[in-house]
C-alpha cells in the first residue's frame, strides 16, 4: 500500500537537494509562498514540509503543510517509482502504460481507513490554507475533488480552487468540464452534488487526477493504475455509500455543492500567472471533516512551477498516445513550463512525409482543449531542451508556409488573451525540415576522451 507517507521517507533519502524540512515558525497569509518564490528564484525545487503554521483562526497549526511535491520533472519521477534521471521520455512513457491499466478500487470499512482515525468538527478555520499571491481575494483551498454522477455512477476527481468564504462555505471555480457537467445536472433536478476534497494522498494520485481522460472514465479506477494498486476507498460520513472517499488520505473535506446558489470568488492567482478576474460560482456547504490522528495537509503552489509541471506531465502522456494514433514515429512530447504546462506543446516526430507535422499538431488539440501553440520538430530535436526547439524554429521554419492559424476553437476561460470566453485560436509551427530543400548538416565535436 502507498500513501503519503511512503513518498516522504523515499523524499527524505534523496537528500537535502529533494526534500527540505522548514522548523521556523511561518504565517499561512503570504510568506510561505514568498519563501516558495525565493527558492523558485533561485531554481532550486525541494520538496517543502512546513512543521510550524498558523491556522486561519489564528491558533497553532495541529497540522504541518506538505508544498512543491511537484516542482521538478525528478520529484514527479519520484513519485512514480522512477529514478530521478528517468524525467523526460521515460516519464511519459511510464505514465502512459499506467493510464491504460485501469484498476477497480477495493472498498473497506471505517475501522480500517487511516482518514477515519478522527472525525473533526467541519470547521476550515481549523486548518492552514494557505493565502498564495498578494492580490488574491483570500485563502484558496488548492487540491483535488471527488463526485460521483448520480446518473451514469462514475467517480470523476480532479482539480479545482475554492475561496475560503467562511467556517463551513467555499466558492468553487470551475473549468466547464466533467465536475461541472455533473453539477448541472443535478442542479437541474434542484439537487445539490456530494464531494469531498482530498488534503494528502501519495503524490501519483494527485498526478492521475490531471490525466486526460473522458467523461465516462471512472477516475477512481485510472488513479489505481497510475498508483499501481487499487485505490483503497471508505464511504464518507455525510453520505455513506453514495460518496465513497480515498481511505488512505490524509484528510477530507466532505460537503455539497449548493443548487442555484451563487458567490464571487477572485481574484487569484492560476496557472496562467494572472490574476483570474472575480466571477460568480457556486457555493460548497462544508458537512464534515475526517483525518488521520498526526495528518499532513497539502497545497499546490499554484501559477508556478510545481503547478506547471502537475497539469503537464500526466498530459503528456495522454497527447502522446493520441499523436502515435495518427503519426506512429512520435518519438517525444512536452508541455514546457514556460508555456504554463498547458498552452505549449513541443512534439518531435520521425518526419516519413510532408504534413505530417500538422497532423501530429492536431491530434495534440483534440487531446487537451488548452492547448494553444504545437511546435513540431524532427526526432534529433529534445523537446524536453527548449533551446533546442527554439534553434529549430530558428532555423526550419519558413513563417509563409510553416505556420498555420485555425480560429474560435474552445479553449481555457482562464487565458488572458480572450477574457470571459472559452475559445479562441490556435497555431502550429512545422519546425521539420522541408525535404524539398537541402539542409547542410548540423555542426558536431568530437568526444573528449580525459576526465575534466
Amino acid at each position: 500500500m502507498i500513501d503519503l507517507r511512503t513518498f516522504l521517507e523515499n523524499a527524505k533519502q534523496a537528500g537535502p537537494d529533494s526534500f527540505l524540512e522548514i522548523k521556523e515558525r511561518h504565517d499561512i497569509k503570504f510568506e510561505v509562498c514568498a519563501l516558495l518564490a525565493q527558492l523558485e528564484k533561485q531554481r532550486r525545487a525541494p520538496v517543502l514540509l512546513f512543521s510550524d503554521l498558523n491556522t486561519l483562526g489564528g491558533s497553532p497549526s495541529p497540522f504541518p503543510l506538505l508544498t512543491n511535491t511537484f516542482a521538478s520533472r525528478e520529484a514527479c519521477a519520484l513519485a512514480l517509482g522512477l529514478p530521478a534521471e528517468k524525467n523526460g521520455l521515460d516519464l511519459v512513457l511510464e505514465f502512459q502504460r499506467r493510464e491504460a491499466e485501469r484498476i477497480k478500487p477495493l472498498v473497506i470499512g471505517r475501522k480500517d481507513a487511516p482518514v477515519k482515525e478522527v472525525i473533526a468538527q467541519p470547521n476550515l478555520h481549523a486548518l492552514p490554507i494557505l493565502t498564495h499571491h498578494l492580490e488574491d481575494k483570500g485563502p484558496y483551498l488548492t487540491m483535488t475533488w471527488s463526485a460521483k454522477d448520480s446518473e451514469s455512477g462514475v467517480y470523476n476527481s480532479s482539480f479545482h480552487r475554492c475561496y475560503v468564504r467562511d467556517e463551513r462555505h467555499l466558492v468553487m471555480f470551475f473549468e466547464r468540464r466533467h465536475l461541472w457537467e455533473y453539477y448541472l445536472r443535478a442542479e437541474r433536478r434542484d439537487e445539490s452534488l456530494p464531494v469531498a476534497c482530498v488534503i494528502g494522498h501519495h503524490p501519483s494520485y494527485y498526478l492521475a487526477n490531471c490525466a486526460l481522460t473522458g467523461i465516462e472514465v471512472d477516475e477512481y479506477e485510472s488513479i489505481g493504475g497510475i498508483m499501481g494498486e487499487p485505490l483503497r476507498l471508505v464511504p464518507s460520513e455525510t453520505f455513506g455509500e453514495r460518496l465513497l472517499v480515498p481511505a488512505d488520505a490524509e484528510m477530507v473535506i466532505e460537503g455539497r455543492i449548493l443548487p442555484h446558489e451563487r458567490d464571487v470568488e477572485g481574484p487569484f492567482g492560476d496557472f496562467t500567472g494572472y490574476y483570474g478576474p472575480p466571477t460568480e460560482s457556486p457555493i460548497v456547504e462544508i458537512t464534515a471533516i475526517t483525518h488521520r490522528r498526526d495528518a499532513i495537509c497539502m497545497d499546490i503552489f499554484v501559477g508556478h512551477r510545481e503547478h506547471a509541471l502537475l497539469g503537464a506531465i500526466p498530459k503528456e502522456g495522454s497527447i502522446y498516445r493520441k499523436v502515435q494514433n495518427v503519426v506512429p514515429t512520435v518519438t517525444a512530447v512536452c508541455l514546457p513550463v514556460s508555456g504554463t504546462g498547458r498552452f505549449h506543446c513541443y512534439i518531435s516526430i520521425a518526419k516519413r512525409a510532408e504534413g505530417e507535422a500538422k497532423l501530429a499538431a492536431m491530434a495534440a488539440f483534440t487531446a487537451s482543449e488548452l492547448i494553444k501553440h504545437v511546435i513540431v520538430v524532427d526526432q534529433d530535436i529534445d523537446v524536453y531542451d527548449e533551446a533546442q526547439v527554439l534553434w529549430a524554429v530558428a532555423t526550419r521554419v519558413d513563417a509563409a508556409t510553416d505556420v498555420a492559424i485555425i480560429d474560435r476553437v474552445k479553449g481555457s476561460r482562464l487565458d488572458p488573451v480572450h477574457p470571459g470566453k472559452d475559445w479562441g485560436s490556435k497555431m502550429i509551427i512545422d519546425a521539420c525540415r522541408n525535404e524539398e530543400i537541402s539542409f547542410p548538416g548540423r555542426i558536431t565535436t568530437a568526444d573528449y576522451k580525459k576526465e575534466i
